[in-house]
């Protein structure tokens, strides 16, 4: 995977920032969005003339009541490298993110109508647990969710050809859960501690906030940021 690496090799460290309520990008993920708002579709045609990178971030609850502003975000995010861009009649547009690395998001002036960010680069540790035998428990307790649920279903071969962290993300990106829980799963730097919360929350068929998992984990633990 190593497209996704790739995608930062010359990036100045600067990106427009589209906030959303409810929506949580994951690194080794794809995004697909559809932009109408004016702000963002001036954002989306700058940005396809320049870095093609873009950072999602999720907006904290009351955003409602300055949308159209600058309403509080999260400030880890994920930076994603726009893919395919494909423009429609009615002057919306059709994009697909890669989410190339999490991020540090530190807001700057902006002299646009959509918000900027410098972004640093958020490294992952992986622990020292057997990837495959983790991968392999994620998939089954996402199966047996799916099973319980009529949930969406993972083929085989996508299965075969993802790597540990790819799967780890791509499955906490499609849980059926709130925004905000998304947000914690994304904070964590440890990739296997995050599998093993996803494998607790699809066996307990409990929400995170129920589990107690969190609040075992101090504000200083070194798995969040």
């Amino acid at each position: 995977m190593g497209m996704f690496k790739e995608r930062l090799k010359g990036f100045t460290g600067t990106a427009p920032i589209f906030p959303l309520p409810n929506v949580v990008f994951y690194p080794k993920t794809f995004f697909p969005l559809h932009i109408f708002e004016p702000r963002y579709r001036q954002m989306v045609a700058d940005a396809e003339n320049g870095e093609k990178m873009i950072c999602m971030a999720l907006l904290k609850p009351g955003y409602e009541e300055d949308y159209e502003g600058a309403p509080p975000i999260h400030t880890i995010g994920t930076l994603g490298y726009m893919e395919f861009k494909n423009d429609r009649s009615d002057e919306t547009s059709d994009i697909l993110l890669v989410g190339v690395t999490k991020v540090k998001i530190s807001e700057v002036e902006s002299n646009h109508d959509y918000r900027i960010a410098d972004l640093d680069p958020i490294s992952e540790s992986r622990g020292e647990e057997d990837k495959e035998l983790l991968k392999e428990k994620v998939f089954r307790g996402f199966e047996r969710m799916s099973a319980r649920s009529g949930f969406l279903q993972i083929p085989k071969q996508f299965r075969d050809v993802i790597d540990f962290e790819m799967a780890v993300n791509f499955l906490a990106s499609h849980l059926p859960i709130e925004g905000e829980e998304k947000q914690k799963m994304l904070e964590l730097d440890d990739v296997s501690l995050r599998a093993k919360i996803l494998v607790q929350f699809m066996e307990s068929g409990i929400g995170m906030e129920e589990m107690g998992v969190f609040g075992s984990i101090a504000p200083g633990d070194p798995r969040l940021n």
